[in-house]
């Protein structure tokens, strides 16, 4: 149950959606992203697909996972399916360690917006996609910089159309629900995203741990139905 601890709430410039989201993403679904791909991340790319190999079953993705809590909690509840848990902080990654691993789950140093490109690229199959507490990059003149917002947005789109968005601020869950709404039906993809409220029977990340037991309310979108 949340405790009220103080911690800090999203504070933002901006009061609603903003008001040219559709056309942004509809521009971006006619251009190309063309920036060039990290090393690092090519090489983990192959990693994800080696360990992949060995499954018969599609991957599921935790993209920004952090110190991997949702990771393992996906690798249980998906156990023959191959989770990959990305973050680009290594420092965060290297929390993983030391702990009892299950065979199922592979940790990556990746930047995600090359990940997910090389991803869709080489059609990797992707039953599940995890983006839990984003960076909201609050600020109205950070807009750009959301996933929805970007040019890389009908790449993620279009890699799953299976995605669970968790956010502590609804302004964020309302664009990325918009948007997404944009996006599938420039796909002519018939999926009703949904955004709803969200109270964690346990908490799956240290920000939703944080956000929830500071009394904040929490939201998800969903692409799909489960």
């Amino acid at each position: 149950m949340p405790t009220h601890n103080t911690v800090r709430q999203v504070v933002s410039n901006q009061k609603e959606i903003v008001s040219d989201l559709e056309k942004t993403v509809l521009k971006y679904f006619q251009t190309t992203y063309q920036r060039p791909y990290a090393a690092h991340t090519i090489e983990a790319f192959k990693q994800a697909v080696h360990f992949t190999q060995a499954f018969t079953q599609p991957v599921i993705l935790d993209s920004g996972c952090g110190c991997g809590e949702s990771s393992f909690v996906l690798a249980a509840k998906y156990p023959n399916h191959p989770v990959i848990g990305i973050d680009k902080s290594i420092c965060r990654l290297s929390k993983t360690q030391n702990k009892n691993q299950p065979t199922n789950l592979l940790f990556l140093q990746a930047e995600l917006l090359d990940f997910w490109r090389l991803a869709y690229a080489e059609k990797l199959d992707v039953f599940f996609h995890a983006l839990y507490y984003p960076n909201p990059w609050p600020k109205e003149s950070q807009v750009g910089r959301r996933f929805h917002a970007h040019p890389i947005f009908p790449t993620l789109l279009q890699l799953c159309s299976n995605i669970e968005l968790r956010t502590n601020w609804k302004i964020y869950a309302e664009e990325f629900l918009e948007a997404s709404r944009v996006g599938f039906q420039y796909l002519q993809m018939n999926f009703t995203p949904f955004l709803e409220e969200w109270i964690p029977k346990q908490p799956e990340t240290a920000f939703e741990r944080k956000y929830y037991e500071s009394g904040q309310t929490l939201y998800r979108v969903k692409t799909m139905k489960e």
